[in-house]
């Protein structure tokens, strides 16, 4: 299982990868605080010096998403693709199967009290729909987001505060289908179904801006923050707007190796979907042998998360699992392999 997942994981990697704004504010980790908050960039780098953030990817899938997926590739390359495709639509049919990969390149610097850093995320939300093969939507739908995102950042400290601001330039891509069984049995790969006509591209600009405090006498060491995330809406055209959303957070440090973090993302639902429960995120994670290992748990769209972080040398792996919300408002539990390089 393990090796079939790490083969998907370098096949979605090799493509050119749910919004930056969904995936990587949904789940409940530490590494996303750039994207929830700008001015926590010193708590990704504490540190004053120069660092790169490269091959920072992770693909996340449920454990039926895992299976279709493996076995659409392997009947893609199968003699008998007409067999092993039916086969496969008819264990499936009414299933929705999807799975997001994502990308985040960076350097980042704090000197003083000045803190910057630039990046690239390239993102990908993907959705496999069966059906019966009659009838206008065919025998499968396929829909596809892709977003890159260019990200510029910097903080400043003033005593007790810290301020910040993300500058982003955005690229989304929409491709939709509803392959026939013929255009199926067509395929000889997973990766042809990422590539067809039927793609529609639109490219925004948002900017995101964040305080926190952090007061110097209270026992657990706090920080209060709030972020305003793609002001005054980001919009796609006829692709759809990212909503400009209000978020408030409190952490919590009451040992060195054991944070508390508590968010609430959208305080005053500018998103038409978003219910009062799906805003709160929670984290807790302790680490061990100085930093190199970090187990963690959390709550995200009401359900538990947990995670396991391993870093050795300039390597760092992460298994993950948390519930997302898809495109069509079903919440559905995910499992997540990342990979990143730093130094």
């Amino acid at each position: 299982m393990f090796r079939k997942t790490f083969i998907l994981f370098l096949t979605f990697m090799s493509l050119e990868a749910q919004s930056p704004h969904r995936l990587l504010t949904q789940k409940a980790t530490m590494d996303n605080v750039l994207f929830l908050n700008p001015a926590k960039l010193r708590l990704m780098q504490p540190d004053e010096k120069l660092t790169f953030n490269f091959i920072t990817s992770s693909l996340s899938l449920s454990s039926d998403s895992l299976e279709f997926i493996d076995e659409l590739n392997s009947a893609s390359s199968s003699t008998s693709k007409n067999q092993e495709i039916s086969k496969l639509l008819k264990k499936n049919i009414g299933e929705t199967l999807s799975f997001s990969a994502h990308n985040f390149s960076s350097v980042d610097q704090n000197k003083d009290d000045l803190s910057w850093s630039l990046g690239m995320a390239h993102t990908l939300d993907g959705y496999f729909i069966t059906h019966t093969g009659f009838g206008s939507k065919g025998a499968m739908e396929s829909f596809m987001e892709k977003y890159r995102v260019l990200i510029a950042t910097a903080s400043l400290k003033k005593e007790n505060w810290d301020y910040g601001v993300n500058l982003k330039a955005m690229k989304k891509t929409r491709s939709s289908y509803n392959y026939s069984i013929n255009e199926m049995i067509e395929n000889d790969s997973l990766s042809d179904y990422f590539d067809n006509k039927n793609t529609q591209e639109e490219n925004a600009l948002a900017v995101d801006m964040g305080i926190v405090y952090a007061p110097s006498t209270i026992n657990f060491n706090p920080n209060f923050s709030f972020s305003l995330l793609n002001i005054g809406n980001s919009s796609f055209k006829e692709l759809g707007t990212l909503a400009q959303t209000s978020n408030i957070g409190i952490s919590l440090t009451p040992y060195e190796e054991l944070s508390l973090q508590i968010d609430y993302l959208d305080l005053f639902k500018n998103e038409d979907t978003q219910k009062f429960e799906d805003g709160f995120r929670v984290y807790l994670g302790k680490s061990f042998f100085n930093d190199n290992l970090t187990v963690s748990s959390g709550i995200v769209y009401n359900a538990w998360s947990f995670g396991l972080d391993y870093h050795y040398g300039i390597f760092k792996i992460g298994l993950h699992s948390y519930k997302v919300k898809e495109y069509n408002e079903k919440k559905q539990r995910r499992h997540e392999l990342s990979l990143a390089v730093v130094w």
